[in-house]
This record gives structure tokens, sequence and C-alpha cells, in this order.
């Protein structure tokens, strides 16, 4: 028979105990209290003699802190601040009743105080969460307040905004305030077709909405519209929206009976007044945000990007309001909420940071001063809002694989950073002469065998989002060889740039325009991602192939080039307008400039006169200065154009009101093609020429 072997220092022998032993008080039977008990010599039971334990005497409720001891405390916290406040008249009656307790708690919360705004250590953060909102507090006074005035915009969070400001902070619409929009929920059987494309198109590209969940509100919202959130509804029209514009004209013609601009219009304007609605400048709503950023990822058409770059930044103050740059693993906060607001938050910044990139600003400092984790790599099948456990992340390419890639970048950036600029989050820190090629290299090598092994090997050639990942991939590492060697950082140090690095670069750059071109066919069923791509990153990409093209003159690689010059001009419709841009119109200039000095040396080499391209052709009569260049219309594009502007946004109108805003560069664009290799100024106008044309024209992507 086992028997416990449990000591018992106090034992004492044929004596009597002032309490039943162990066994006794298990099996709740009277002890006779000596040493064994006649219980446990009848049971042959080892009898030990331990003393009980008292049981957990429950918590009181804390004392509620007076309102006279509560103002002295926040007159004193702000008197710490340098405040003036006015002493009240003593009035005896009122201190009397203020007991002795209540006073030495309140001297005591004071010291408190003091220290916590003095001591950052002692300033604890903290985030409150209230009916679907969350507000975070970094400062050591708001934390230190009670919870009543922490969180002030809770209970007006379904208050519409203020008119001015909402004017001051959209540009007008063409149309009067909508009042209903529960009138503009599509039918379920068109609402079925659009959830199919927001799922293939929308989804991989910005992973912020759980579709499922999303998906059950949804419904419920179109049961029960009158009684659906601000915040609810904001979300459900920017995920209409979202669908249209990811939509072809085509398809909108047959699910709505009419054309794709009309629909975009419409669903642009319901979606920025639900957001006005959720009042989304002051919301605490996690949901608000989710629908602002999709509705920032809808409107690049139609905003100028210089907008675009502060809307984006609104964005990001929202978010640490809201303490997404906090984990919600450190904040204590459920699994399932920590990821998404883990995919909320890296979104945000991937969108300031691209915007930066485009205008040629640097990112927001929020960038690099977070601790919040990066989003695992799982399907929106792992996760529910139930779960207690963390799902174990995917093997291979997920539908947040591209975020992932993103976050990537962002973190490669960031080992390229000096003590100079330390966290500066920008692809310029890859010029950096501070850090040898050899190292950049070794940066490189190692992201692009990470992506090998975590993404590029599970690729399958027929699925088009893996098709599209694998580009995106790819060009990202060409994008950074070109830049780790750019001629550039050559020219600032008056030093001829190895024809090792220019080879380097002149592959990678080849590349990178093959990528644009495949996806810019729509091969691969890769078009109906097209709607997420711009133009701003191939203007680099075009000025050092012209560089390399010049410098070689004449070669097969030389002749692919001007295969792929052609390719991606053709799906840039602007290269061939009278009047366009700056940009183009240097890089159509320098063009025809490397173009004659490609047929000269051709030439000298007693090869054939190569025949002129149509692009060429089309480029020297739109650059003709004669009056009638200037009164040629846009239809007057040659023909073999493959793609045109989208209706949604864009006109040659704005292209030439956006013109006039530019003269001030014209004198560089009208130069023969500047020497880049050994004047770092040349560099510094091209970079100018690039942010001052990006605050005016419309991009597609950011």
């Amino acid at each position: 028979m086992n028997q416990s072997s449990v000591a018992n220092p106090s034992r004492q022998d044929g004596g009597f105990k002032s309490y039943s032993c162990l066994i006794c008080r298990q099996r709740k039977v009277k002890c006779d209290r000596r040493n064994p008990c006649s219980n446990c010599i009848k049971a042959e039971k080892q009898c030990s003699f331990i003393p009980p334990v008292r049981g957990k005497r429950k918590r009181t409720k804390p004392r509620k802190e007076g309102l006279h001891a509560r103002l002295k405390r926040y007159e004193e916290l702000l008197r710490s601040y340098g405040a003036t406040v006015e002493p009240e008249e003593s009035d005896d009656s009122e201190s009397d009743t203020v007991s002795p307790d209540v006073a030495i708690e309140d001297a005591e919360s004071r010291s408190e105080s003091r220290v916590s705004l003095f001591g950052l250590e002692e300033a604890k953060p903290k985030l409150i969460t209230k009916e679907g909102t969350s507000r975070y507090f970094e400062s050591a006074l708001w934390s230190n307040l009670g919870d009543e005035p922490q969180h002030p915009e809770v209970d007006a969070v379904d208050q519409p905004m203020n008119v001015q400001e909402s004017d001051m902070f959209f540009e007008p619409e063409h149309s009067n305030k909508l009042e209903n929009l529960a009138s503009l929920h599509p039918p379920p059987q068109i609402l079925e077709r659009l959830k199919e494309i927001y799922a293939d198109r929308v989804d991989p590209m910005m992973k912020i909405l759980h579709l499922p969940t999303f998906w059950a509100a949804l419904t419920d919202v179109l049961r029960h519209p009158q009684d659906t959130s601000k915040s609810l509804e904001a979300e459900v029209f920017a995920f209409y929206l979202a669908a249209i514009n990811a939509s072809t004209d085509d398809e909108c013609r047959n699910l709505f009976g009419v054309q794709k601009s009309v629909m975009y219009f419409r669903y642009r304007h319901a979606a920025r007044q639900a957001l006005m609605n959720a009042g989304f400048l002051s919301t605490s709503s996690i949901m608000t945000l989710r629908a602002y950023a999709m509705f920032l990822m809808c409107i690049k058409n139609s905003y100028r990007c210089d907008a675009l770059f502060v809307m984006s930044g609104v964005s990001i103050r929202l978010a640490r309001k809201m303490g997404l740059h906090r984990d919600g693993e450190y904040l204590g906060l459920p699994i399932f909420e920590t990821e998404l607001r883990r995919r909320l938050w890296w979104h945000v910044v991937h969108v300031d940071f691209r915007a930066a990139e485009v205008l040629g600003a640097k990112p927001s400092l929020d960038l690099s001063y977070t601790d919040t984790k990066k989003p695992l790599n799982v399907n929106d099948e792992d996760l529910y809002p139930e779960m207690v456990e963390p799902p174990e992340e995917r093997e291979g390419i997920t539908s947040i694989a591209l975020c992932l890639m993103r976050c990537g970048i962002m973190d490669t950036l960031l080992k390229f950073t000096t003590g100079k600029c330390p966290g500066d989050v920008c692809w310029e820190v890859l010029y950096s002469p501070d850090i040898t090629v050899a190292k950049k290299e070794s940066i490189i090598s190692q992201i692009e065998s990470h992506w090998e092994k975590k993404y590029l090997r599970y690729c399958d050639p027929s699925n088009s989002f893996h098709t599209f990942l694998s580009f995106s991939i790819r060009s990202s590492i060409c994008k950074m060889r070109i830049l780790a060697r750019s001629p550039r950082q050559y020219a600032s140090r008056s030093a001829e740039v190895p024809q090792s690095e220019r080879d380097v670069v002149f592959a990678n750059a080849t590349k990178l325009l093959e990528y644009v071109s495949l996806v810019r066919a729509g091969s691969h069923g890769l078009d109906k991602y097209i709607w997420q791509l711009g133009t701003s990153y191939l203007w680099n990409t075009m000025l050092h192939v012209l560089i390399e093209a010049r410098h070689r003159k004449i070669g097969p690689e030389v002749d692919r080039s001007w295969q792929l010059i052609g390719e991606v001009f053709s799906s840039c419709p602007q290269m061939f307008e009278d009047s366009t841009g700056p940009v183009y119109r240097a890089l159509g200039k320098w063009t025809l400039d490397v173009w004659e000095v490609y047929i000269e040396a051709s030439k000298a080499a007693g090869l054939p006169e190569p025949s002129t391209p149509e692009y060429i052709t089309a480029i020297r009569r739109c650059r003709k200065p004669t009056a009638e260049s200037t009164s040629r219309t846009k239809e007057a594009a040659p023909d073999f154009r493959p793609m045109s502007r989208s209706s949604v946004g864009y006109n040659k109108s704005q292209s030439q009101r956006y013109e006039e805003n530019l003269t001030t560069l014209e004198p560089f664009e009208s130069y023969d093609f500047p020497n880049f290799e050994m004047d770092p100024k040349e560099w510094l106008q091209w970079d100018q020429l690039i942010a001052e044309q990006e605050g005016f024209v419309p991009v597609n992507s950011i």
C-alpha cells in the first residue's frame, strides 16, 4: 500500500495537536489529535500533522477616490507642467468632510505622479479598449490620470465629422451629399461577384481584411442595415470601391449596366461619405482605419501624389493613436486581434514608405520606432476570433506573402543605414559610399536567399498570384543591385565607374524592364494586377538603361535594350502626348539623343543602319517644335500602343494643367543627354524633376 511521504517537522509523538491531521482533514472526519491518531492507525496510514493554510481572502474593492482628492491630484499634475492654478478659498465645512486616510492617499498619489513625470522608466504607457475602439497613451500625464478622461471620443465616435473639417481634408466632389447610403448596397448576385474580384485581385495586394469575419458582418449588414455602425458601414463601402476599382470596364457593364468610370465615381463618393460619417479624422476604431486604408489604395488616380503623401501620414498618426505600433502580444490582446493589428500597421507603414519614395521625401520616423512584429505567414482560415493559441506558420506562399515581402524590403533597407542616419528607411541608403559594394552585395544576397527558400521554390507557374509574387521579388532584387552600384555614387567622388559595376547595373536594369514588360502585357494572367502598378519606379531604371546604351553604343545587349524600351514605352501613353510631364519629355528627348548615337556607331562599325522603330518616330513627332505639333490632339498618337490611360481621373487637360506648374524645370529637360557619370548635380536635378512632377501628376501605384 502506497503511503504519503510528507515530512512533518513539528511532530510530537503521543501529544495532542491543536489541529486535525492531514488525512482526517481530507476525509472530513473527526480527529482525536493524537500523534498518530486512531483513524490513521485503523486505516494503516501515515499520520501527518501539517498546519492548515488559511485561504486567500477576497480582495476588497479599493476605496473610491473622493472628488476633492481627485481635483487636488489633477491640479498638482498641471502645476508640474508649469500651469498656473488659482487656489480656492478654504471652506471649513468642506474640509471637514475629507478624511485623514483620503488625504494620506492623495499625498502618496501626488508623489508617485511626480516620479512618473520626471522618470521616463516610471511612465507606463496604457492601451484602453472599449466597444471596438482602442486608444493608446504614451504621455505620462495622460497615463497617470483616471480612466474616465482618457478616451474622450468614445462616446462621440458615431457622430458625423464637422463639415468644414472634411472639406478642408478632402478635395470637393461634384455632387451633393448622399443622404441614404443603404440604397447603394448591391444585390446578392452582384455582391458574390464583387467578393470574388476582391479576393482574387485586391486581397493579396493589401491583406488587411479577414474575409471570413468580414463577410459574415457584411451579410448581417444587408439583413439589418438600420443597425449598422458607422465604422462597419465605412468598411463595407470601402470594400465595394476596392472591388470596382480592380474590375474591368466590361465586368462593370455586365454587372451594373454602366461603364466603370461611372461606378467608380459613384462608390468613391459613397465611401468618402461613409468615412466622414464615421468621423475618420478623430476615430479610435480600427475598423474605420481599415476602411480609410482601403480608400487610399483606390484613389491614386484621382488625387495628386503630394496629397496622397499627406493622407498616408494621417493613417500613420491614427494607427499610433490606437497603439498599432506596439505589438498586441506585449499589450495582452487576444491572438486574433493581435494578428489583425499587425497586418494593418505594416500595411499603412508600407503605403507611407512608398508615397515618400515617389515624392523624393523621407518616410515617417514612426516606421522605425515600433515593436510590432511582422504578421504570420498564414491564410485567413487559420485565424478565428476564439483562438487561444497562435496558429502554426505555413510553408510556402499564402495570401499575405506579398505583404511579408514588402516588410522584408524595409527590413533590408534598415541594414544599410549608418550612424549618420540610423533608422532611415529609404532606397537612397543604397547609394551610401560609407558601405562597401561587397557588403551591400552580401546583404542583398542574404534577402535573395531568404526569399528563394521561403517563397520562390514554392511558386506554381499556373497560379497568377505566384507568378506576380515571383516577378515582384526578382524586380526588388534587381532594383537593389542597380542602386547599390549606381553611377551616382561614383559621380559624387569624381571617380570612373568600373566596367564590372556597369555590367551588373545594365544586366539588372534590362531584367527589370523584361519583368515590367511581361506584367504589363498581361501574360500568365497578370493583367488583373495592372490596376496596382504605376510608372514612377520605371524612370530611374530607364535612365540607367539609356546611360549604359550610350556608353556601349552597339552590341546584342544594346539591340535587346532598344526592343525593351519600345515595349515599356508602349504602355505609357503620356510618352507620346504633346503636352505631358517633364519626366516624359526629358526621357523622350534623351531617348532620341541616344538613338542617334546608336545609329552613328552602327555606321562607323560598318553595320547596316538599324530600321527606325515606330516609338522613335512617334516621339520625334511629339517633340518636334512646330506649331503643327502643338495643335495635335491625343488621338493622333500612334496606333501601336496597346494600353491607354484609365478613364477614372486622368485626361489631357489635367496633364496641361499640371505642366503649367512645372515650367521652372524645362531647361534641364531641354538639355542634351547629361553626363550623369561625372556630375552629381545632374542626379540632383533628375531627382527634383521626378519629385516635382509626382506632386502634380496622379499616379497609379503607391
